[in-house]
């Protein structure tokens, strides 16, 4: 019996499982490199490079993206797993989304000269400091909402008013603040010495507390964790190098345009990572139940059922070669009175032993054998003519005597009896059940001659229907 756990099983496990050490050795290089950038940006932030304008535009549009792609996401396994986190996560970054476009549709000289909306001149620097403050406290939020609440907390009957709460929550939040800076002329948020700005003290240390939340909360020890806390560490060096130079096309400006898109970004390689990993396993499991549904559970041969489904295919390819189509049904001799002797657990392993026998002798590609009832088995063999149909009988038959099983009176060991046809290639025309039941009747005759015998009948034309 195969055991299959559910989908959602698989899903909370992206949540829960622990991170390797490999996982955890890549997530701090890269957190290491990010920190090494930073150090090496942070003393020229001020400096100029050429102006590109099609930049932030491009890396607003790539945020957007790759934020959405993360919300959506994170709200499908919420709505699968009903944890909590995942919900508030998915709110984190549908935030993000909906802020960044606001921030460039607001922008001077994207859109238009002013930005849309009538948006005012310090419209769009106002709802980068809201994304960048926003961001890490939804990513609080969640953290301490995993803590705090368990999945049985979401009844299963609530979830979309839960995804509604936790994901919509966030957007409402993202919508009432851009329409608070379009309507609202307030002060520039941002000066180029940021060291005594309040904005920009609280903002940093906003990012700094969800970065140190993340590692606290769950020590690193899950993948998500350890990939939320580079999501977050991103986030921070990105808002770092923008304080240090709120001038455009800095080298301050350029790095942290590249951290906030890697911010999202690295979510989203987790997550269609864990759901590729997800449809792997999905496939491994359908495999495994195709091959459980094709096999005997008892001897591991294939069953019946297989049987009756390729049996068609061998007897098409049969009649367009012009080529044999040989079977063979073997029989347990005294089966009844071996497992009323032994018992049935004794009868079980005798016919897992010759099953085991029988597949022995079986060694062509296009052969195969199945159990075809209790203690009755069927060789399939393709381009085999009667003579070695009874040849490959008789080997099978010989392997069986050779395991010297214990047997009750008239045999000492457990004998086998086999019956043979073959269909040739002629004139006439018969369906497989006649094939089959001659070669059932060549088995009878063998038990009726005394058991332990190979008998072939006589070779069948070939035009099967």
């Amino acid at each position: 019996m195969v055991a299959i756990s559910n989908p959602g099983g698989w899903m909370e496990s992206f949540l829960i499982q622990r991170a390797t050490r490999r996982q955890a050795m890549f997530a701090g290089a890269i957190a290491l490199l990010i920190l090494l950038t930073l150090a090496v940006a942070a003393p020229r932030a001020g400096l100029q490079w050429p102006a590109i304008n099609p930049f932030m535009p491009m890396c607003a549009l790539t945020v957007f993206t790759t934020a959405g792609i993360a919300a959506f996401l994170l709200g499908a396994q919420f709505t699968v797993t009903r944890q909590p986190m995942l919900g508030a996560l998915g709110g984190a970054y549908a935030f993000t989304a909906l802020a960044v476009a606001l921030q460039l549709l607001t922008f001077p000289g994207v859109f238009s000269p002013t930005g849309l909306f009538g948006a005012r001149p310090t419209s769009a620097a106002w709802m980068w400091v809201f994304w960048h403050g926003g961001f890490p406290l939804f990513v609080i939020l969640a953290v301490l909402l995993r803590d705090r609440l368990s999945r049985d907390a979401v009844a299963a009957g609530r979830v979309r008013l839960w995804a509604w709460l936790l994901i919509g929550g966030p957007v409402a939040v993202g919508a009432l603040l851009g329409s608070f800076v379009v309507l609202t002329t307030l002060p520039p948020p941002l000066h180029a010495s940021n060291g005594d700005n309040p904005v920009a003290v609280v903002l940093w240390a906003v990012n700094a507390i969800a970065v140190l939340t993340v590692v606290a909360s769950g020590r690193l020890r899950g993948v998500l964790d350890v990939w939320l806390a580079i999501a977050a560490l991103a986030c921070l060096t990105d808002t770092t190098l923008n304080l240090l130079s709120t001038d455009r096309f800095t080298v301050g400006w350029y790095v942290a345009r590249l951290f906030s898109m890697f911010a999202p970004g690295v979510l989203v390689c987790v997550l269609v990572w864990e759901v590729t990993a997800l449809y792997r396993r999905l496939f491994e499991a359908h495999v495994s139940l195709r091959q459980a549904s094709m096999r005997d559970a008892l001897t591991g041969l294939y069953n019946r059922t297989y049987f009756n489904e390729q049996i068609d295919s061998h007897i098409s390819a049969a009649q367009r070669s012009g080529q044999p189509l040989s079977l063979v049904m073997v029989d347990v001799d005294h089966f009844k009175r071996y497992n009323d002797a032994f018992g049935h657990l004794k009868g079980d392993a005798c016919l897992a032993a010759v099953a085991h026998a029988l597949a022995g002798v079986v060694h062509r590609p296009a052969d195969f054998i199945a159990r075809y009832g209790g203690e009755e088995f069927i060789v399939v063999l393709p381009d085999t003519d009667a003579s070695e149909a009874q040849a490959l009988a008789e080997r099978a038959r010989d392997a069986v005597l050779r395991l010297r099983i214990e047997a009750t009176a008239p045999s000492r060991y457990v004998t086998v009896s086999a019956g043979c046809a073959t269909s040739v290639p002629g004139n006439g025309a018969f369906s497989i059940d006649t094939l089959v039941e001659t070669a059932d009747a060549a088995l009878y005759r063998a038990k009726a001659g005394g058991r332990n015998l190979v008998i072939s009948a006589h070779p069948l034309p070939a035009a099967l229907t």
